[in-house]
């Protein structure tokens, strides 16, 4: 009988484990991640952290993946969901991870430079942020149960966070003086929800470079779309949201002979219909020839425009002046 327990005993050690030393000791999952762009287009992501809440929908952890894949162990507390989104990012803030997975959002890097004058008195308290970088989210709101040392096999799509404005400013005359040129946008959404891709009521300034194209100003702005789009299911309280916010649109010129000139215009209107990125188009700009006259031989400086002279403008209008 001696015998026979130590036998039994043996074969318990060599087929049970230890928690501590077993990574899939409460079980795990293997992600295979599905994206909105094409691997050789060179648009996916370097790596993936996943954000894993337990039962409680407490956070319980985080785990760093490949864009391919990866696995997860859910830990004592086993898991209700998952959040995922890319960790490559320059100019990405993420926050709330603590707080529940509805509570994540994503925010970008304050800017660069001021917002223009126009843009600055009439929206003093928002802040002014640099476009942000490709973001991508998958929120898996309900995993299957699985028991110690099992691994769920899920798939996951990764989908965009951010959406791209095509901004084109059509001069009509003298677009040709222009050697750089910037603009800006305000009553831009600040901050966007990673478990559903809503974007909050706060409202910034976005602020980017443009290329001088021919007799024309082009830019691609990247952004988190208008704010308050869609109306969540889920928001601090409850009724219907109703944002109001005003789309004004900046372009600064550095002219041939060093000067700087500025155009503003209210594209409220055009982006009521393109709250996730379109593009947006402005025209009938002018470049007097008294604007550029005065000493030619400036010297393009793509460092920094030091001090310009502010030409006022009325914000409304479909032309500058």
């Amino acid at each position: 009988m001696r015998k026979m327990l130590l036998f039994l005993s043996a074969v318990a050690a060599l087929v049970s484990c230890r928690e501590e030393l077993c990574y899939n000791h409460f079980g795990s999952a293997v992600m295979e991640f599905r994206w909105d762009a094409e691997p050789e287009s060179g648009n996916v992501p370097a790596g993936i952290t996943a954000l894993v809440y337990g039962n409680d929908s407490e956070f319980s952890g985080e785990s760093y993946l490949s864009p391919s894949g990866g696995g997860v162990n859910f830990g004592k507390k086993g898991v209700k969901c998952m959040l995922f989104y890319n960790n490559d990012t320059e100019r990405i803030i993420i926050s709330g991870e603590a707080d529940g997975p509805f509570a994540v959002r994503a925010t970008s890097t304050y800017g660069t430079r001021a917002a223009p004058a126009d843009i600055r008195t009439k929206f003093p308290d928002d802040p002014v942020l640099n476009p942000p970088d490709m973001l991508y989210s998958a929120f898996v709101d309900s995993i299957p149960d699985v028991g110690q040392h099992e691994v769920s096999d899920l798939q996951v799509k990764m989908r965009p966070m951010v959406c791209s404005y095509r901004v084109r400013y059509e001069f009509e005359y003298g677009g040709h003086r222009g050697v750089l040129a910037r603009g800006a946008i305000s009553g831009m959404a600040r901050m966007v929800c990673l478990h559903d891709g809503s974007t909050l009521s706060e409202c910034a300034t976005f602020v980017y470079d443009c290329e001088v194209a021919d007799s024309d100003v082009v830019a691609d702005m990247m952004s988190f779309g208008t704010p308050g789009y869609p109306v969540p299911s889920r928001y601090a309280g409850g009724g219907i949201r109703k944002i109001e916010c005003s789309h004004i649109l900046n372009l600064e010129v550095k002219l041939v002979n060093g000067k700087t000139k500025e155009f503003y215009f209210d594209i409220t209107d055009q982006l009521a219909g393109q709250p996730r990125g379109g593009e947006i188009v402005v025209s009938g700009l002018r470049i007097e020839d008294n604007d550029s006259s005065g000493d030619s031989g400036f010297d393009v400086d793509l460092g920094g425009w030091g001090d310009h002279e502010d030409i006022d403008l009325p914000v409304g209008g479909q032309q500058g002046t």
